[in-house]
């Protein structure tokens, strides 16, 4: 899936990573010698990494975890029910300024726009690394970061800004209230995933492009779109990204829906190796790159079979967020007639229910028997009566 210089790159990540205790007695319990990996079969011996055993290590060893050497920037990022640190030490900070740089110059800004940062900059840090890559590509950075979408407006006009970076949700009222860019690049939420809102938000913004970005504070980034708008393509300079089956672990074929496993190529500060993140997408291999080709579709968490096909019932809300008239609030209800699933999906708000029905079908791969709505629904989540 990824060349063997990728391969020789992630086996000497793994080496490294074998200096703290965390992983060095994960990889012997798995019996497995970083040094003999000579293959990608031999790589998914490793162990996955997940959020809990990282709550345990933070837990054993106040404040820091076990996955700490010294930083140059500490940030924070929600774990669990709380927030854990992250930690990027000068390597770290250099390394992802230029693999972001590069990821900001296949989205068509180039050296010299002017690019507004709303990211914010306290706490979770994303701000700080957003502008690190932009100055590394020889932008000019205007930091904003979010809140006050009519001082955006009023400065992307009077400095005639080229490029917004930010949520989607933040660009859309920025737009609305009459700012203009040429290009968009958006993270930190459902965006392309979501059906129509690329095109919403090139149409607030008069944008020529409206590009999506993913990563998570403690891998940034993971994938990013290129100009050509065609899916996320991953930052193997960085991160290689695996997907598997949330119940088995078994790697999916090309183009099956999984979870998102996520291996940091380069990191000093907690190095993630082969980390289950819970986020949801299909995987393709494009002239010799990954791709999730329909971007992060959902979340792992909950999940159910309905006739022979596993659904994820989180990844209803971005197709629910792509209808004005809906609240977000659903309930799926399965029932059995004999040996046949029958699915219905309630929703909350108005909507052209035949136009709602096919999303759904789209984004769970099978279609629902009956789509319903309610003017007040108590969500209830998942009711299984199957069994």
């Amino acid at each position: 899936m990824y060349d063997p210089e990728t391969l020789d790159a992630v086996r000497q990540q793994v080496e490294r990573a074998t200096n703290f205790e965390f992983y060095e007695s994960r990889l012997a319990d798995a019996d497995v010698d970083p040094s003999a990996i000579d293959s990608w079969d031999d790589f998914r011996d490793l162990p996955f990494t997940t959020t809990e055993a990282l709550e345990d290590d933070f837990e054993a060893d106040p404040p820091t975890g076990s996955l700490y050497d010294e930083a140059a920037m500490v940030t924070f990022s929600p774990m669990g029910e709380g927030l854990a640190p992250v930690f990027d030490t000068r390597a770290d900070i250099q390394h992802q300024a230029s693999v972001n740089a590069d990821i900001f110059e296949r989205a068509g800004i180039e050296p010299g726009d002017r690019v507004v940062n709303t990211f914010g900059y306290q706490l979770f840090g994303t701000g700080y690394v957003i502008h690190r890559a932009l100055e590394a590509l020889g932008a000019e950075v205007f930091p904003l970061g979010p809140g006050d979408s009519e001082q955006a407006v009023d400065i992307i006009t009077e400095y005639d800004v080229d490029a917004l970076i930010g949520n989607p949700s933040f660009a859309l009222k920025i737009g609305d209230a009459g700012g203009q860019v040429d290009t968009f690049v958006g993270a930190g939420e459902p965006f392309t995933s979501v059906p129509g809102r690329r095109t919403a938000v090139k149409d607030a913004l008069d944008a020529s492009r409206a590009l999506d970005y993913f990563g998570t504070r403690h891998i940034m980034p993971i994938a990013a779109e290129t100009v050509t708008e065609d899916g996320l393509h991953v930052a193997d300079d960085y991160a290689i990204v695996e997907v598997v089956d949330p119940d088995s672990g078994e790697i999916l074929p090309e183009g099956e829906r999984g979870e998102i496993v996520v291996t940091h190529v380069k990191k000093e500060g907690i190095p993630l190796i082969r980390y289950r993140t819970g986020d949801l997408a299909e995987l393709e291999q494009r002239d010799g790159e990954v791709v999730l080709p329909e971007g992060v579709i959902g979340r792992t968490d909950e999940r159910l079979k309905i006739k022979g096909v596993k659904i994820y019932p989180e990844s209803i809300e971005t197709v629910l967020a792509a209808f004005d008239g809906l609240t977000g609030e659903y309930r799926i209800e399965v029932e059995q007639a004999g040996s046949t699933d029958h699915l219905t999906v309630i929703c909350e708000g108005t909507a052209d229910t035949d136009a709602l029905a096919n999303e759904l079908g789209e984004r769970l791969l099978i279609s629902p028997d009956a789509v319903e709505l309610s003017e007040e629904l108590d969500p209830d989540g998942i009711v299984d009566n199957r069994y």
